[in-house]
């Protein structure tokens, strides 16, 4: 699309985690008005997660050392992870028990998924809700409220953090920072209105069968990655 090579992961990362942010806001509106947003474990976990992807966004991320093939490393890691637990997940038996989590836990899971935010562009959700539900026990539906929660808090901080970036290449006014206004409005709405298809569509198949869809699309996903390393 014309973009400099040499920042081509900076706007990539930038206008993602805008898409990512508004599909987070669509998701909160509906969790606040169903009251089945938790407050604490979200500002908690969303103050830990903005300070550290903030930290990583401005010392890492958009300096001249995080380039496409670091970039596409720690992608592949985190889709590898990703699939991992999905895998894990649909064989895995509930467990009722449900372990307390102290304050700091919570701040910890956060922090991390912050960093892992700002590297690739994504939300972090899937540390959030892998350690909320698979460590602590926690209701996969409150793990997924809280993750949705936590996004949007780091997501918009970071898209505002990269309004006031100064990329090398200024796209004729379509920019401000590495915010490409046209890209990220497209994404953005391309994904809230594609969410709650994927919702309807879903709730006509099994977990299992989902799952295994969507790790296919994660293969897909790393083959490609794998092939821009080696290219």
């Amino acid at each position: 699309m014309g973009y400099p090579d040499a920042e081509i992961v900076q706007f990539t990362i930038a206008n993602s985690l805008v898409g990512t942010m508004f599909a987070a806001l669509s998701g909160n509106i509906a969790l606040i008005l169903k009251k089945e947003f938790y407050w604490k474990e979200v500002i908690i976990m969303g103050g830990f997660a903005t300070v550290c992807s903030l930290l990583c966004l401005n010392l890492v991320v958009n300096t001249p050392f995080y380039q496409r093939d670091k970039f596409n490393l720690v992608v592949i890691g985190l889709l590898l992870f990703i699939a991992y637990r999905t895998l894990k997940g649909t064989r895995k038996q509930p467990n009722p028990e449900m372990h307390p989590i102290e304050d700091l836990k919570i701040g910890g899971i956060g922090a991390l998924a912050g960093i892992l935010s700002a590297l690739s562009g994504l939300g972090g959700g899937v540390i959030i809700i892998s350690a909320l539900n698979l460590k602590f026990n926690v209701d996969m539906k409150k793990a997924k409220s809280i993750s949705l929660g936590v996004i949007f808090i780091s997501s918009f901080i970071m898209s505002i953090s990269n309004l006031f970036e100064s990329p090398v290449l200024e796209l004729k006014g379509n920019n401000i920072g590495y915010i490409v206004w046209p890209l990220a409005l497209i994404l953005s709405a391309g994904v809230v209105i594609g969410s709650p298809l994927g919702v309807r569509f879903a709730r006509k198949l099994s977990n299992r069968t989902i799952s295994y869809i969507f790790v296919l699309f994660l293969v897909v996903v790393i083959v490609d990655k794998l092939l821009q390393l080696i290219a």
